[in-house]
């Protein structure tokens, strides 16, 4: 039988949880600093703790095939500001200032982060563990994914969506579907190792918002898991 232990909200405070939906009105939270292997089990009226020795944030890592071990020492590959000037056609001088998106950071002014079917979602404040971990393994009605909408930083310009993601086998090659928006076309892509997917999206006449997405197309079979890291948009000043 587990032991449970009631808890006041004000003892549940923390900066580092997860939570997953589990029924309409039933919520798992992981709490990864002070409560380790404990589960916090929430609904309308009652909180608990439930003690037992396994640990729902190890089991998820463990189905996505990441190595836990590794999760402070992590980074993300990113690209260089002659990269993203090369990309947009530009001198890197010609930059303007750039945003960036992530799981703890999901908006910023008008400019929104959307993430599906995310096995796990960590926002802490460090970076390490500010990730969400997809994983082709555990299909549901949406495919595993990504997608930005954002209002234009400099209008009439081209822009440049990056993201930062790894990819947790070194041996499996990753497939994805690649939207820009406004004019929806997509390209499908193979990647091995750490990646920066980047999408260029050039400007449309009276369109002032854009958008891009990234969607896994691996099958269940091929169980290939990846982490998010965060996305950065850029643009000519």
């Amino acid at each position: 039988m587990p032991i449970l232990k009631r808890l006041s909200p004000a003892s549940c405070h923390t900066r580092n949880y997860h939570f997953e939906v589990l029924h309409n009105n039933l919520f798992l939270f992981y709490f990864t600093s002070f409560l380790k292997n404990d589960l916090i089990i929430n609904n309308i009226n009652t909180m608990a703790v439930i003690k037992r020795p396994d640990t729902p944030l190890q089991e998820t890592f463990k189905k996505s095939k990441f190595d836990s071990s590794l999760l402070s020492t992590l980074k993300p590959t990113k690209l260089t500001d002659a990269a993203i000037a090369k990309k947009l056609g530009v001198a890197t001088a010609a930059l303007s200032t750039s945003v960036t998106l992530s799981p703890n950071k999901p908006r910023s002014g008008k400019k929104f982060l959307s993430m599906y079917s995310a096995m796990m979602v960590l926002a802490d404040p460090a970076a390490s563990n500010n990730i969400a971990l997809f994983s082709s393994g555990f299909p549901t009605a949406v495919s595993p994914g990504l997608q930005v909408a954002f209002d234009a930083i400099t209008a009439g310009k081209k822009h440049l969506v990056e993201f930062n993601i790894s990819l947790n086998e070194s041996n499996k090659v990753y497939k994805f579907r690649v939207f820009q928006y406004p004019t929806a076309t997509f390209q499908d892509i193979s990647i091995s190792g750490s990646q920066v997917i980047s999408v260029l999206i050039n400007p449309e006449a009276n369109i002032t918002t854009y958008g891009a997405q990234i969607m896994q197309l691996n099958t269940k079979a091929e169980n290939c898991g990846w982490i998010f890291h965060s996305l950065k948009i850029s643009s000519v000043g």
